[in-house]
């Protein structure tokens, strides 16, 4: 059964968007392009921020990579 919790929301377009994170930042994957987008805010963060965020990018470099990061 699937949890109520989601870390990723896809949209219209395909890509997937980092949930949890503030309104002033964001971590977007497209595994069309196969690329990364993020936006920090343009202030201070705090050690929790830039963890989170820093574990978003790793997750969405993962997602983005899509089929070409599982090998065969």
């Amino acid at each position: 059964m699937r949890g109520t919790y989601s870390r990723w929301t896809e949209r219209a377009d395909g890509a997937l968007v980092a949930d949890i994170l503030g309104a002033d930042t964001s971590v977007v994957a497209a595994s069309a392009s196969g690329t990364v987008a993020v936006t920090v805010p343009n202030r201070p963060i705090s050690p929790d921020e830039a963890r989170m965020i820093g574990v978003r990018l790793i997750e969405a470099a993962a997602l983005a990579d899509g089929d070409r990061a599982i090998r065969r």
